[in-house]
C-alpha cells in the first residue's frame, strides 16, 4: 500500500503523520508524492506506525519490463 493511500484510508494529514514519525510535514508530503525515499530509520518508524501496512518495497516504483519480442513490436 503506498503511503499517500495509507493516509487517505487512516485520514491522517501529512503533519499529523509526520509527529507520528518524528518529521515534518514537507518530508512526509515529499514520502507520500513519491519525490523522496525515506532513510532506513524512518521507514522503520513508518512500518511500525502502520501496523506494517506500508513496507520498504511500497516506496519502490515497479515497471515491468517487457519481453524481448514486446519491445521490438513497440518499437
Amino acid at each position: 500500500m503506498t503511503l499517500s493511500d495509507f493516509l487517505t484510508e487512516a485520514q491522517l494529514t501529512h503533519a499529523e503523520f509526520g509527529r507520528k514519525i518524528q518529521t515534518t510535514q514537507a518530508t512526509v508530503s515529499r514520502y507520500a508524492n513519491g519525490s523522496r525515499v525515506p532513510r532506513p530509520a524512518v521507514m522503520a518508524r513508518i512500518q511500525a506506525v502502520t501496523g506494517g501496512r506500508v513496507t520498504p518495497n511500497d516506496f519502490i516504483p515497479f515497471k515491468p519490463e517487457l519481453p524481448d519480442a514486446a519491445r521490438e513490436e513497440a518499437a
